[in-house]
């Protein structure tokens, strides 16, 4: 599947980004409304491309998801 956000500067391209990138880690919620990570595979990170057009956006994509998942 590929999905193609295009908006102007300042829209939030590289938060959606960085919301749909963990989700795809995620998987689905369980019944109890909680996500889980995706138990399909252990390196399924590798599948996901993001392409941004600034080194300032791809920083902050990277920034935002080592916040959130724990690494920063």
């Amino acid at each position: 599947m590929l999905t193609v956000y295009k908006a102007s500067a300042g829209s939030g391209k590289t938060f959606i980004l960085t919301y749909e990138y963990i989700m795809l880690l995620l998987g689905e919620k369980d019944e109890n409304g909680v996500y889980r990570l995706n138990k399909t595979g252990r390196d399924c990170h590798r599948s996901i491309l993001a392409i941004t057009f600034t080194n300032k956006a791809a920083r902050e994509m990277r920034e935002r998801i080592d916040n959130i998942v724990g690494f920063g």
